[in-house]
């Protein structure tokens, strides 16, 4: 169904930049977190047809609120701090209590890592600002919630705007994608190379019995499947040749030529100077490319 396409896509691209903003802040590079001041405030437009605006613009580092809806009376800070202390430490900023005077709510947006018991705490509030943590503290989930419930025409609106402010998701299914491929590869390869071992002309029953029928006839055979093996990697790397560097598509390009001759030499024996042994490099790029874009935490 169309919907669960869409809320799996925001879905995504939520968690993506999360993940982004954790990383970028254990390594003390904030910028994404300050530029997802503006992408929020249209989203949150977008989401629950507000007007906010970027507070900053009117006072820089506005103390304690990032966006506000004058209209709606309503000022939210957009944070990375996901904590007790955070949202305590705003609500006690003396500027609140003006806020408080005229009648606004103020609301929380956590970004980056998050803590979903967050709501569940009392917080103390000494201006008496407009403020329920379980409405007005929102995580992802909530977010997520929200678009669920909008129609479809409002979901394909945010999707073009959340595409075009996150377009690095593609790059980051790419990566998965390619990263997938080569696993499969691997494991190909591993199979190859097992049967090759076993059953090819340097195995120890070869060696032992170089003139016995018997163990050619079982290589012959075993090879059939090192045939199907190769074919399968050679039609992963044509269907998927966009995700590879020229580089690389070039290693791809040897084992191609392997693959044809090794196939060749089994109905009609080539020469040995003109036979290409399995390149080496081809299973090194495979290797390298799984541990370069896998995921070190193994999720």
């Amino acid at each position: 169904m169309k919907r669960i396409e869409n809320v799996k896509l925001f879905s995504e691209h939520l968690v993506f930049l999360n993940r982004k903003i954790e990383l970028l802040g254990k390594l003390n590079l904030n910028d994404l977190s300050v530029h997802s001041e503006n992408f929020f405030y249209h989203l949150f437009n977008l989401l629950f047809r507000l007007e906010l605006t970027n507070a900053n613009f009117e006072k820089s580092n506005h103390e304690a609120i990032d966006l506000i809806d004058k209209g709606n009376k309503l000022i939210i800070q957009v944070s990375a701090t996901c904590t007790k202390q955070k949202i305590e430490n705003t609500l006690k900023k003396e500027i609140l209590k003006q806020y408080s005077l005229e009648d606004y709510r103020i609301q929380f947006i956590f970004i980056g890592k998050e803590n979903p018991r967050i709501k569940s705490n009392e917080f103390s509030n000494p201006y008496k600002v407009k403020f329920d943590p379980v409405k007005d503290i929102y995580l992802t989930k909530d977010l997520v919630e929200k678009f669920m419930s909008l129609s479809l025409s409002e979901q394909s609106e945010i999707l073009k705007f959340v595409r075009k402010e996150i377009p690095l998701l593609e790059l980051i299914e790419k990566s998965d994608m390619k990263v997938e491929i080569c696993d499969k590869v691997n494991l190909l390869l591993k199979r190859n190379f097992l049967i090759w071992s076993n059953f090819g002309p340097y195995s120890e029953t070869a060696i032992r019995n170089p003139l016995s029928m018997s163990v050619k006839t079982a290589w012959d055979e075993r090879k059939k499947e090192i045939f199907k093996n190769n074919d399968e990697i050679v039609e992963l790397f044509h269907q998927n040749s966009s995700l590879f560097t020229t580089s690389e598509f070039e290693i791809f390009i040897e084992f191609e030529e392997h693959v044809q001759i090794f196939e060749l030499n089994h109905t009609n024996r080539i020469d040995r100077t003109a036979y290409k042994t399995f390149p080496q490099s081809f299973g090194k790029m495979i290797t390298n490319i799984i541990l370069e874009n896998g995921d070190s935490d193994g999720e």
